[in-house]
């Protein structure tokens, strides 16, 4: 796929593509844009990644260590949705890839997240080395709960007080995950 137009239920249109060399600052924004959006991630603006550092793992692509594909606003070529994969570095878990995703507050509730959610996991289920995925969610993201349960993940776990807010207080965590080979 080199990129491809969805229409979402206002009938605004993104175009949908894999990440790309130089996606780096791209990226650096519509995370900094989010985590100021959210206390439900983990990410938060104070600990951002530099725009070379996301670069960095945008080129780990090409090496199958990595999946990134992007929802972009073609008025403004801003990056509004994303679902990436990061997979196992060591041996014994190289068949597991992490799922981080998110998109911004403007474009909820119009059918992003879930095309990109289910894309994403569609395409994990073509790679032949990747058997399990994995997520955590924030206690309080409900919305994006019911999202990876639909999806078919299942819930295998909670860690009561596993993120503590920079206000000091404590939430929850869930880890979720799914069988996807064979």
């Amino acid at each position: 796929m080199d990129h491809e137009t969805i229409t979402l239920k206002d009938g605004r249109e993104v175009l949908i593509r894999f990440g790309q060399p130089g996606d780096g600052q791209l990226t650096y924004d519509f995370m900094l844009e989010l985590g100021e959006s959210t206390d439900r991630m983990l990410t938060h603006p104070g600990d951002m990644r530099t725009p070379d550092e996301y670069e960095s793992s945008i080129g780990k692509i090409a090496t199958g260590s990595f999946y990134s594909l992007c929802a972009i606003d073609p008025e403004t070529s801003k990056l509004v949705g994303n679902a990436a994969f990061f997979t196992g570095a060591r041996v014994k878990i190289s068949h597991v890839a992490g799922l981080a995703m998110g998109v911004l507050p403007e474009w909820q509730g119009l059918g992003l997240g879930v095309w990109l959610l289910n894309r994403s996991i569609e395409d994990m289920r073509k790679n032949p080395k990747i058997y399990r995925l994995d997520l955590i969610v924030m206690d309080g993201n409900d919305h994006a709960k019911t999202m990876y349960e639909r999806a078919g993940f299942e819930v295998e776990g909670h860690r009561k007080g596993a993120v503590r807010q920079p206000d000091g207080t404590f939430d929850g965590e869930t880890m979720m995950g799914m069988w996807v080979g064979e």
